[in-house]
């Protein structure tokens, strides 16, 4: 039996990252998401500056949407080696299982692996604008209403290119909202929901 896998997608701003990070001390398992992408500039041989430039989501220090590939071939064919590269790697680290593996597309990529939660994490706009300003400080409510319309738009247009799909319930396990919940819930939650579905050593 494969070890056990939580794959966690989320809206930005809607504090998955932050769920993710609680999740994996609770399990006392890995957690993977900025891992991913210095894994891939290595494999690729890239500054972590141009794979970050790349990623499904800004980079480390920006909340701003990439220039679209879709007009850039040479942009469009880094774009897609990364997320091949990127792909891989989820793979790899699947394989080594107990791990938490956040965004990439992840649960796409591992649909037909067995002992995996795939869960998606969102909230009402209004709040993941709130979240922007007080706990991500990343801006004012007016530069976070734009980030985070530019960053939905383009995680929107990374999984219709690569997953070919739209990110609904039939793509995941358990869709909470962190507004309902909180953080601190939606981790107790899904803590509860892998311990008794996951298969552990």
């Amino acid at each position: 039996m494969e070890k056990p896998v939580i794959t966690i997608s989320r809206q930005f701003a809607a504090m998955g990252r932050t769920i993710a990070q609680k999740l994996a001390r609770m399990l006392d398992i890995e957690f993977m998401d900025r891992d991913i992408v210095e894994e891939a500039a290595k494999r690729m041989n890239i500054s972590l500056k141009e794979a970050s430039s790349r990623d499904e989501e800004a980079g480390s220090g920006s909340f701003f949407m990439r220039r679209s590939y879709l007009f850039n071939f040479g942009v469009y064919n880094l774009t897609t080696e990364l997320f091949e590269t990127e792909k891989s790697i989820i793979r790899d680290w699947a394989e080594k299982g107990n791990c938490i593996i956040v965004g990439r597309l992840a649960e796409d990529i591992l649909r037909k692996r067995p002992n995996t939660l795939r869960a998606y994490i969102y909230a009402p706009f209004d709040d993941r604008v709130a979240n922007c300003v007080e706990k991500l400080q990343i801006g004012n409510e007016e530069e976070a209403v734009r980030d985070i319309k530019r960053v939905d738009a383009a995680r929107t247009a990374f999984r219709r290119k690569f997953a070919h799909s739209e990110p609904g319930p039939e793509n995941f396990d358990v869709m909470l909202s962190s507004s309902a919940f909180g953080i601190d819930g939606c981790a107790e939650i899904l803590s509860e929901m892998a311990r008794r579905r996951l298969r552990w050593d």
